[in-house]
């Protein structure tokens, strides 16, 4: 098995194993922000894994009489706020308190240096570079959720992109009234109707969650690059594009845990709404 899915497997493994070592032990997991301090209380203060369990039947529920309201009114529904659900929440804390630490620690002053050295403009050029090559992935994942508009907006964003856009460097066909389409194995399997399951946060990948890990693996494999790049190179592929885009988010992910009172709620929450999102369109 090569090393990417091999990654994603081990990765599983050990989540699934501490899971059965943590779970009983929630009190000695904390949550720290960029300062290092302890946001969650400890077992005999009243610290409860499941304080913020919502009854997702509820939720779906409002959303379904949300949305026959508003297409009766012939207005967009609004989204109801919900979550997914969180069985392993001590242990996904204590992976949160990890990739909290590597974004502050190792990641964003990479992301800094990088940016020191190229300017923003060739950093952006990169980012066009990189997402042009994985549009294999966009139009496969079009096409099995029978979106045939969308896959043909990738097909064509793909081809002139490659060519007028310099190997996608630029993004020409934007200009040119075709939008970038975002679609993933997560989202179609989301589209035929498999629900998040349950939450995981996964060290060094981060917020995920069963579907949408599952559908990592399958875009792995509906990636051309995987067959043409070995191994360390398809890696590294993925190491520069996560620092280029840190590069130029540098304060998004910043702000949102700055103004929770629980960054790690505020990050799952803004997980579930932005997948959710994805799905619907």
């Amino acid at each position: 098995m090569r090393g990417p899915v091999s990654s994603v497997v081990w990765i599983f493994l050990l989540f699934f194993t501490g899971s059965l070592v943590f779970a009983g032990e929630p009190s000695h997991l904390f949550l720290a922000s960029a300062d290092s301090i302890p946001l969650v209380l400890p077992k005999e203060e009243g610290f409860c894994p499941c304080k913020d369990k919502v009854d997702h039947k509820k939720v779906e529920l409002a959303q379904y009489w949300e949305e026959e309201k508003a297409k009766e009114a012939g207005a967009p529904a609004k989204t109801i706020q919900g979550t997914m659900p969180d069985p392993f929440q001590p242990l996904n804390r204590g992976f949160f308190w990890i990739n909290n630490r590597l974004y502050f620690d190792a990641l964003k002053p990479i992301a800094r240096l990088y940016g020191f050295i190229l300017p923003e403009q060739v950093r952006i050029g990169v980012r066009h570079a990189i997402s042009n090559l994985h549009a294999p992935i966009r139009f496969a994942n079009s096409v099995l959720q029978l979106k045939m508009k969308k896959a043909g907006t990738v097909l064509c964003r793909f081809v002139i992109n490659s060519t007028v856009g310099i190997a996608g460097f630029l993004d020409p066909a934007t200009d040119m009234g075709l939008a970038k389409v975002d679609e993933d194995a997560g989202q179609t399997l989301g589209v035929y109707g498999l629900k998040e399951v349950f939450y995981i946060d996964i060290p060094i990948l981060g917020p995920s969650c069963v579907r949408d890990a599952l559908g990592y693996i399958a875009d792995t494999f509906m990636d051309p690059l995987y067959y043409l790049l070995n191994t360390w190179t398809y890696l590294g592929l993925y190491a520069l594009n996560k620092v280029n885009e840190t590069s130029l988010t540098i304060g998004t992910y910043e702000g949102l845990i700055k103004s929770a009172i629980d960054p790690y709620i505020a990050v799952r929450n803004a997980y579930y709404q932005y997948r959710r999102q994805l799905i619907k369109h």
